[in-house]
């Protein structure tokens, strides 16, 4: 699968060589992923290559700064057009800041699957079901944000439990609880159709009462730290799938996928991914239940950063 890779970011570098859109120059303050020339080339060229990662523990975390290693593999993913894709929990705001930040204007996937969003020029046809979006067009899997939260409040109602959401909270409240800055929590409230929560005086008994309460309402939720995310997404690979089937339709052939994630809420989509990567936790390792899970995946063999560093590298053959 290494071999098919290499031949991938190769043939997709030959191809594109000589085009402004892919010039190895130094960036400029955004850059376009231009697809165009993938139109004529059909099924004559190998396999494109598509780099999809979720967020934690890497680079792209917010507040993070590039290492030279990080920015090498940044840069080589930009220079050949090759995308990457953010595919994460957080919200579209946060995932916006942290392309303008790296430079990046790829298709991207927000808060556990509910939306993809789709930057204007990204394929030639879009879908009839996507929606105009201020930065290109969405294509929706989630309910609508008032809906969840409303349903959050109606199992606390009903359970006589206070849960804590934040939509309830102040952008001040929502920076201590996250233990990040005013302009970060703004970012995170932006929500759309996720609704973040802790459980006050949490114990198991208490989370199952309202893991079931919300089930009962369409609902499920993922642990995220102290937190639990609450969504209506029933599975988080749609997205994803929906995104490789436009690939396929743009290049003629489905892309070779290369994923990297790092918790039990990542399996979902990594299933889908010609090339699972786990990268480990700075703290914790790996969770063997995530192994058990993805058999077949590769571990990264340096934790954190460093390891999501390695992965990319060798995905790209650096």
């Amino acid at each position: 699968m290494h071999d098919l890779i290499r031949r991938a970011a190769t043939s997709f570098g030959r191809a594109a060589s000589g085009r402004e859109e892919y010039s190895a120059e130094p960036t400029p303050p955004y850059v376009k992923l231009s697809y165009s020339p993938l139109y004529r080339m059909g099924k004559t060229a190998a396999r494109r290559l598509v780099i999809v990662t979720d967020i934690d523990d890497s680079v792209l975390e917010p507040g993070a700064r590039a290492l030279p290693s990080e920015r090498a593999a940044l840069d080589f993913l930009s220079a050949r057009g090759i995308p990457l894709v953010i595919n994460s929990s957080r919200t579209h705001a946060e995932i916006e800041r942290i392309q303008e930040t790296l430079r990046l204007l790829a298709p991207s996937i927000s808060e556990h699957g509910s939306a993809l969003f789709i930057p204007p020029g990204s394929f030639s046809s879009i879908p009839e079901r996507a929606a105009r979006a201020v930065s290109g067009h969405v294509i929706e899997f989630g309910r609508p944000y008032h809906e969840v939260v409303d349903a959050v409040r109606a199992a606390g109602h009903e359970l006589g439990m206070e849960i804590v959401g934040f939509a309830d909270l102040t952008i001040e409240d929502a920076a201590r609880e996250l233990g990040v800055t005013d302009v970060e929590a703004q970012l995170a409230k932006l929500r759309e159709y996720t609704e973040l929560i802790r459980i006050a005086d949490q114990t198991d008994a208490r989370r199952s009462h309202v893991f079931n309460a919300l089930r009962r309402r369409g609902l499920r939720c993922w642990p995220i730290g102290r937190h639990h995310l609450v969504t209506a997404t029933r599975d988080r690979a749609e997205s994803l799938l929906t995104l490789r089937a436009l690939w396929r339709d743009a290049w003629g052939e489905p892309p070779c996928i290369v994923g990297c994630g790092n918790s039990e809420g990542d399996v979902a989509w990594l299933r889908y991914a010609d090339v699972a990567v786990i990268v480990q936790n700075d703290h914790a390792g790996v969770d063997p239940r995530l192994l058990s899970k993805l058999p077949t995946a590769r571990v990264a063999p340096r934790p954190g950063r460093l390891g999501w560093s390695d992965a990319i590298c060798e995905a790209v053959d650096l």
